[in-house]
């Protein structure tokens, strides 16, 4: 999925860790919120915005990330700009 490969790229920045490595931290954190059984396609824009404010949040703050807020913000604001992208997955 696109959004995930955007998010990553700018959480990848930020940690210093490879884009894989942030796409995979992106992942598991949707994972830990919805469960294994509903797929990355059935998502919405509100599932990611829930995940990336619950359960990511939580996984960057057990790993002593700084600049949270900042990291949180920019995440975020990516989100609302791409959002258009979750949708033209379910076409």
């Amino acid at each position: 999925m696109e959004i995930i490969n955007i998010l990553a790229r700018i959480l990848a920045e930020h940690l210093t860790i490879s884009q894989p490595a942030a796409r995979g931290l992106l992942k598991l954190s949707l994972k830990d919120r919805f469960g294994p059984f509903k797929s990355f396609s059935q998502l919405e824009f509100d599932d990611f915005k829930d995940a990336l404010n619950t359960a990511l949040k939580e996984r960057l703050i057990k790993l002593n990330v700084d600049d949270l807020d900042l990291i949180m913000g920019e995440l975020n604001e990516q989100l609302i700009e791409n959002q258009s992208l979750i949708s033209m997955t379910k076409i």
